[in-house]
C-alpha cells in the first residue's frame, strides 16, 4: 500500500492547514477505507500478536530443558571419564587402636558446701581459704541458745509421744490378760460379760508355794545372825513346825516398849500346803552361839502377791479366774474387748510420726550452727566473718573440696557408647598446661540417655588420678582405647576396595602368597595400569588403618587412591 499514498503539497506558511489539505486531488487512487484501517489500531491485532510471543516463550523454555536433561545423560552415561589417578603405599606391620575422645568439666568427687541455714550471730569462724581440714573438723560457730530451746521443746514432745503409743500398746496387750508368775487366784470380783474400767482391782494373784515370815530381834545378836542360817518356825495354831532359811536381813533400829533395839529378819520356807497368809508364827535361828528367839511373833504373808488389775475399759469376753486356781507364769486369766483401742492407736501413731518430723526438722538445722567438715580435704572459700547475722538463708558459707580426687562429667555419643564399660583405662589431657596427661578409669556410665537436639548422649563420669594442681570447672580432653591390636600386618584404609564377591587390593606386583581377583568389566577397569587386583581379608582398623589378615606380605606395594567416578563398580 506504500505506492498508492498520496503526494502532499508544500505547504505555504501563511496558509491555514484546512487549505492546504484541500487541494489534495478528488480522485486520490488510495480509498479512505484503506487509510483508516492502516491507521486505525484495532483489539482482535493485538490478541493474536500476544498469543504469537506466548508461543515463542513456551517453546523457548521447553527447548532449554530438553538440553538441559539431555546434558546430565550425557555427562552421567557418555561422556568419557578421566583416567583414575593413585598413589601407592607399602603394607606394614604397625598398632591399630580404635579410642573415644571428647572433652568435659572436671570437678572434685568429695566436696562439702557449708549453707548459712542457721539464724543467729556468727561467734567465730575456725578456718580460711587454703586450709586443709579433716573429717570432724570444726568449721564456724553460731549462737544457738534458740534453737537449744526449741529443740528441748522438741525432744519432750516427741518422748510424751513415744509414751501415748506404749500405753495404748500396753491395753491393747491388756485385753489378754495373763498371770505374771505361777500363783493361785483368790478374791475374784468379776464375771463373764462384766464392763470394767482401766484400774479396776479383778483379782489377787498369789505365790504361796513359799511362805515369808518377818521377825525382830535383839541388836545383840546382830552379827550373830546371818543370811542363809536355818531356822526352826513355829506356828501354834496348827501346832506346826517347819524349816525356813534367812533370807533377808534389814538393819534397822525398832524400839519396843521395853526399850530394847530390835533388827529386821526374813526368813523364807517352803509351804508344805497348810500354811496361809496371816499365821502367827515364831522362827529360831540357828547360830554359832545357839539358837536365837525372836523379840515377838510374826504373821507368814505369801511369797509374792499383787493385784490383777484391768489394763484397759472393755467388756470381758472370757473368764478363767475362780478362787484359788492355780495358774503358771504367763496363762490367761481373762480376755476383754475395747473397741476404741484401734482408732486411738492410729491417732497415736499419727502424733508421734509428727512429732518426730518436726524434732528432725530442728536438729537438722542444728547441725548449721556448728558445722563440722565431712570430708578430708581443703577450704576453697570462706564466705563469712565473726560478727554476722545469719538468717537461715541457703546461702554457701564456707566450700570444701578433696582435690586430690578429680572427675571428669563426660556426655558419650550414641555411635560410641557401646564400645565402653566401666573400668576402662582413660588418658586425660590438660590443653591448657603443656598438653599435662594424667591417668584416669570410666568410672560410671549411665544406660538412659539425654535427649539433645537432633542426637542423643550419655552422661558419664571418668575419676582423674594424681589429679593435683586441676582445679574444679576447668575443661579437659580425654581419650578412651576401646580396641588395640598389636604388630599386625595393615594398609592405608583407601588400599582396600570393595567389590562384589569381597575385598580386593591393587597390588604392583603378583606374587605367590597373592590371589588373583577376577572382576567383571566394568570394575576390572578402575585397575590402575601396572596393578592387580588381589583378595584380601580385613580385621581391626581405625581412622587411618586397616588389618590384613590374609592375602598380601609385608612390603607389598599397593595402590591407595580412593575411586569416585564408578560408584557402581567398588567403593
Amino acid at each position: 500500500m506504500a505506492d498508492k499514498l498520496p503526494v502532499t503539497p508544500e505547504l505555504n506558511p501563511n496558509e491555514e492547514p484546512a487549505a492546504a489539505v484541500a487541494v489534495a486531488e478528488p480522485d486520490d487512487s488510495i480509498e479512505r477505507e484503506d487509510l483508516e484501517e492502516v491507521l486505525t489500531f484495532k483489539p482482535e491485532i493485538k490478541s493474536k500478536r500476544s498469543k504469537i510471543i506466548k508461543r515463542v516463550i513456551l517453546w523457548t523454555v521447553l527447548l532449554a530443558i530438553v538440553a538441559g536433561i539431555s546434558y546430565v545423560i550425557y555427562l552421567l552415561f557418555f561422556k568419557p571419564e578421566d583416567a583414575p589417578e593413585f598413589e601407592t603405599a607399602m603394607a606394614y606391620y604397625t598398632t591399630i587402636e580404635n579410642k573415644v575422645q571428647g572433652s568435659g568439666s572436671i570437678s572434685a568427687q568429695d566436696k562439702q558446701d557449708v549453707l548459712g541455714l542457721a539464724k543467729g550471730e556468727v561467734r567465730s569462724v575456725l578456718v580460711g581459704v587454703g586450709d586443709t581440714v579433716e573429717v570432724g573438723q570444726p568449721l564456724l560457730v553460731v549462737d544457738d541458745e534458740e534453737i537449744i530451746n526449741e529443740l528441748n521443746e522438741k525432744q519432750q514432745a516427741l518422748t510424751q509421744a513415744g509414751k501415748d503409743v506404749d500405753l495404748i500398746y500396753e491395753e491393747m496387750a491388756g485385753q489378754n490378760l495373763r498371770a505374771a508368775f505361777a500363783g493361785k487366784t483368790l478374791g475374784v470380783t468379776v464375771e463373764k460379760g462384766a464392763i470394767v474400767s482401766k484400774g479396776d482391782v479383778l483379782a489377787v494373784l498369789a505365790d504361796d508355794s513359799k511362805m515369808k515370815l518377818v521377825a525382830y530381834y535383839s541388836t545383840i545378836y546382830q552379827e550373830a545372825i546371818k543370811v542363809g542360817q536355818r531356822a526352826q518356825i513355829s506356828i501354834p495354831k496348827s501346832m506346826a513346825e517347819v524349816e525356813g532359811t534367812v533370807s533377808r536381813i534389814e538393819n534397822i533400829a525398832k524400839i519396843t516398849d521395853e526399850g530394847t533395839v530390835l533388827f529386821e529378819v526374813e526368813v523364807l520356807m517352803d509351804n508344805p500346803g497348810t500354811l496361809t497368809k496371816g499365821m502367827m508364827a515364831t522362827a529360831m535361828i540357828e547360830t554359832e552361839a545357839g539358837l536365837v528367839t525372836p523379840a515377838e511373833a510374826g504373821a507368814l504373808t505369801y511369797n509374792r502377791e499383787e493385784n490383777i488389775k484391768a489394763k484397759t475399759k472393755g467388756e470381758i469376753l472370757s473368764l478363767a479366774m475362780r478362787d484359788y486356781y492355780a495358774f503358771a507364769e504367763g496363762e490367761t486369766l481373762l480376755t476383754m474387748v475395747n473397741e476404741d483401742l484401734e482408732s486411738r492407736l492410729s491417732d497415736a501413731l499419727k502424733s508421734l510420726e509428727a512429732a518426730r518430723k518436726s524434732y528432725d526438722l530442728v536438729a537438722e538445722q542444728y547441725k548449721y550452727y556448728s558445722p563440722l567438715s565431712e570430708i578430708n580435704g581443703t577450704v576453697l572459700a570462706v564466705n563469712v566473718m565473726t560478727g554476722d547475722k545469719l538468717s537461715g538463708s541457703s546461702d554457701t558459707l564456707i566450700s570444701i573440696a578433696d582435690t586430690r580426687r578429680m572427675i571428669m562429667n563426660i556426655s558419650v555419643d550414641e555411635m560410641y557408647v557401646s564400645q565402653l564399660v566401666a573400668g576402662m583405662p582413660a588418658t586425660v589431657t590438660a590443653s591448657y598446661d603443656t598438653g599435662a596427661m594424667y591417668e584416669g578409669v570410666l568410672s560410671s556410665l549411665a544406660m538412659q540417655a539425654e535427649i539433645g537436639t537432633g542426637m542423643s548422649t550419655f552422661p558419664g563420669k571418668i575419676e582423674v588420678f594424681g589429679a593435683e594442681g586441676l582445679m574444679s570447672g576447668m575443661w579437659l580432653d580425654y581419650e578412651i582405647i576401646t580396641n588395640r591390636t598389636e604388630n599386625c600386618l595393615a594398609v592405608p584404609s583407601n588400599a582396600v576396595k570393595y567389590v562384589e564377591g569381597g575385598t580386593v587390593c591393587f597390588v604392583r606386583t603378583v606374587q605367590e602368597h597373592h590371589e588373583v581377583a577376577e572382576l567383571d568389566e566394568m570394575t576390572a577397569s578402575q585397575v590402575p595400569e601396572g596393578f592387580t587386583a588381589v583378595w584380601v581379608e580385613t580385621g581391626a582398623s581405625d581412622a587411618m588403618n586397616i588389618e590384613i589378615t590374609k592375602g598380601l606380605a609385608e612390603m607389598d606395594e599397593v595402590a591407595t587412591t580412593a575411586i569416585v567416578n564408578n560408584p557402581y563398580g567398588m567403593y
